[in-house]
């Protein structure tokens, strides 16, 4: 599942991994743990096949790079799209109502739901219930191996955005985990612009930037961009760390060792060994 709210968290307590939602009794993962993008492709069109959805479309992560290394196969679904909305319930309520008719269509295509601690013996059929959304046990299509394939679900209406803002990092092929970038970690980079910006700014991958003193709230990736980096400022600007971190030096270069100092502490403290530089 995608990582957690971070920023929510105490700096000092690690971000669960993607990928060990489903392990045998000892701990130790039943599903891959460096899966491809092609691999992940291949565990979203098996599944999408079989709930009769286009996951494919819906695939978000670190899976939209070339070159992917993941223990998840991430994906957001919006409500709005399948089931009808309605506009008395509270966004919750709605991403539960979907959840259930989720997990019908799993229950359908032979998948077992498991409780959140349950361990497994062998790699099948199952799923979960995690954070808004499902995680299912996939079997890779002509591997004999199985991938963790997330099904977050976002409020309603806001599919697009939850999908550009669960992005994850492009990696090279081959990195360690403790070394690899997050969308976790772009996150906490662009809380960090945003503070240094304006106190009264905060950042969250649910609510997008939100003046707290006025409660304006942008999500548009563009506009966000203006803010964070002026008139020059595009959405292309915000795409992962390095873009970031580039348009950062170039538009704001007095609060640019200040942001790197802070984010890459509470990096630090979360024990990975990726680096801002």
């Amino acid at each position: 599942m995608y990582l957690r709210e971070v920023l929510a968290r105490p700096a000092s307590r690690v971000v669960a991994e993607g990928g060990n939602e489903f392990k045998d009794a000892s701990g130790v993962p039943t599903t891959k743990q460096n899966a491809t993008e092609m691999d992940a492709d291949a565990a979203l069109r098996s599944l999408g096949k079989a709930l009769k959805l286009p996951l494919e479309k819906y695939k978000t992560g670190s899976i939209i790079y070339p070159h992917a290394e993941t223990g998840d196969a991430d994906t957001v679904l919006d409500p709005a799209d399948y089931i009808e909305v309605d506009p008395a319930l509270a966004p919750k309520a709605v991403q539960d109502q979907f959840r259930a008719w989720l997990a019908a269509r799993l229950q359908t295509a032979g998948y077992k739901e498991l409780p959140k601690k349950a361990s497994i013996d062998v790699a099948g059929k199952y799923y979960k219930i995690a954070g808004d959304g499902l995680t299912a046990s996939v079997e890779i299509p002509g591997l004999g191996e199985w991938l963790q394939v997330d099904l977050d679900i976002a409020e309603p209406s806001e599919g697009e955005f939850s999908r550009w803002s669960k992005r994850g990092e492009p990696n090279e092929k081959g990195t360690l985990k403790a070394n690899r970038a997050k969308g976790a970690f772009r996150h906490i980079l662009k809380s960090g612009i945003a503070r240094a910006i304006n106190p009264d700014w905060k950042w969250s991958f649910k609510g997008g930037l939100v003046d707290e003193k006025t409660g304006e709230q942008t999500k548009n990736p563009a506009e966000v961009a203006k803010k964070l980096f002026g008139k020059t400022g595009q959405a292309a600007d915000l795409d992962n760390i390095s873009t970031i971190l580039s348009k950062l030096k170039q538009t704001r270069p007095e609060l640019y060792p200040d942001i790197v100092a802070k984010v890459n502490d509470g990096i630090a403290k979360m024990k990975y060994d990726y680096r801002l530089e």
